[in-house]
């Protein structure tokens, strides 16, 4: 359940660990599914957001590993929600800076906003976790989703 203060509900239900996908657009059709099960997007979410990632690449090249926070317009979005993959094999996304360089990504983090200004907040959180090396490591280590979801729940809501 979303806590009132909560931009992003956070659903263990939301959390694929040691994620098996083919390619980008692989993982972020198994990441929108549950998403979608769970009444958070409509049906074309993923195919929303692969076609956005087309254009604006979201692949970052943070430390120790790259990162990509994928995401489509609000039009898409019933409920604000995030989704994480830690990725059992690294896919490439393109990088955001320099779209025609391909980025080994370890970790994604989908994003779902009902508004354009938590999608700005969203992100100002989640930069505090991308820039971190050490908080990078943890995620990808973790195996349970449940903690998993207390742990970035804790993690965003401790930013100011």
């Amino acid at each position: 359940m979303q806590e009132s203060n909560q931009l992003l509900e956070i659903d263990p239900n939301y959390i694929l660990l040691d994620l098996e996908a083919g390619d980008a657009h692989d993982a972020i059709e198994l990441m929108c599914a549950p998403l979608h099960d769970h009444g958070a997007v409509r049906a074309t979410y993923a195919d929303e957001t692969i076609e956005r990632e087309r254009k604006h690449p979201t692949g970052l090249p943070t430390r120790p590993f790259p990162i990509a926070f994928p995401h489509a317009e609000a039009e898409g979005v019933h409920r604000s929600a995030l989704s994480v993959a830690t990725l059992r094999k690294p896919v490439d996304f393109r990088n955001m800076a320099e779209p025609e360089e391909d980025l080994p990504v370890e970790i994604i983090f989908l994003l779902a906003n009902r508004e354009p200004e938590e999608q700005v907040q969203a992100l100002r959180r989640l930069a505090l976790i991308f820039g971190e090396s050490e908080k990078l490591v943890a995620l990808r280590e973790m195996q349970d989703p449940v903690q998993t979801a207390k742990w970035l729940t804790s993690e965003i809501l401790a930013v100011d």
